[in-house]
């Protein structure tokens, strides 16, 4: 049976990857008393949701998917928060709870093994055998912090992307990785969409048959040209982007808005940045609230939007 050729390969990682999950004798701890962060919400968020889905997919009998969500996942988000929190150290409860819905999740797979570590890692007078699914998971989970996790994944990815081309273009990476050089990065923030762009979008839902979720393609390109929006270049490629988002991920691709304060997140990662990217200095900046920008820092700001920020990095 399928299930039975996945059961095998997770016990091939299990030699490495439980021992790596229930290690904590070189992890940064921070005191139990600490208030959570924000990176802290997003990682516990992120469990809470995998564990729900590899609990549907058991009900299921799905047990690749819940080999997916319940061990491949769970210690890919882990090893995030890892990475993160290398600065300010990880939560203890939350290292707790990972262990325990770890083992948890792959003890109908991997019984010998859980009963290992629930006995001598999480020194449970009891078997395995007698716990229960968690019963402290929320009806649904928190989508808003999980999105703010994949914009920090986003734009870290978008930092190093930047700098990459940077680098590429001046051809000078040997002065870039210059030990004795200050780095700064500026991000720039925007609470708002060109307008250009947002007449787009109020076309492309006046067009969309929300029935036969399809577009109406000849009344889009006839009010796109009676407005004259036309004329702006980057219309019809924006415009047919949208409508390819649309057709992957529905119609919820036409609504924007950022749900969360993306200068607070950016904030709370600052010193990650830092640390991960050899920044000197990390500079959040509200375009919305700005009361200046020399040439270089405008030029940069113009391709940010609401949920992508642009970068400026340079050297002093």
């Amino acid at each position: 049976m399928e299930w039975i050729t996945e059961a095998q390969k997770a016990l091939q990682q299990l030699e490495i990857s439980p021992e790596q999950a229930v290690k904590v004798g070189d992890i940064a701890l921070r005191p139990t008393s600490s208030p959570l962060t924000t990176v802290d919400k997003i990682f516990n968020a992120e469990m809470d949701a995998l564990t729900i889905a590899s609990g549907a997919d058991y009900k299921k009998t799905m047990y690749r998917d819940a080999l997916k969500n319940g061990l491949y996942e769970f210690i890919k988000s882990r090893e995030w928060y890892v990475n993160i929190t290398a600065h300010t150290g990880m939560h203890p409860e939350l290292l707790r709870k990972y262990i325990t819905r770890q083992v948890i999740q792959l003890c109908p797979i991997t019984p010998h093994w859980a009963e290992h570590i629930w006995k001598t890692v999480m020194s449970s007078p009891d078997s395995i055998m007698d716990a229960r699914w968690p019963t402290d998971l929320p009806s649904d989970p928190d989508y808003v912090t999980i999105a703010i996790g994949d914009y920090i994944r986003k734009v870290v990815k978008s930092a190093r992307d930047t700098e990459a081309a940077l680098q590429r273009r001046t051809k000078k990476t040997e002065h870039s990785h210059n030990s004795n050089t200050s780095k700064t990065l500026d991000i720039f923030v925007a609470q708002e969409f060109p307008k250009w762009q947002e007449e787009v979008i109020a076309v492309l839902k006046t067009g969309y048959d929300s029935a036969n979720k399809k577009f109406d393609k000849k009344k889009i390109l006839a009010e796109l040209s009676t407005s004259g929006a036309l004329q702006n270049k980057k219309v019809m490629p924006f415009a047919q982007k949208m409508q390819q988002q649309v057709g992957q991920f529905s119609v919820k691709a036409l609504h924007r808005a950022v749900e969360f304060s993306e200068t607070s997140v950016l904030s709370d990662i600052q010193n990650y940045l830092k640390s991960t990217m050899g920044y000197t200095t990390v500079n959040v900046v509200n375009l919305a609230s700005c009361v200046s920008l020399d040439p270089k820092q405008a030029k940069a700001a113009e391709s940010a939007v609401p949920g992508k920020p642009s970068f400026l990095i340079y050297s002093h």
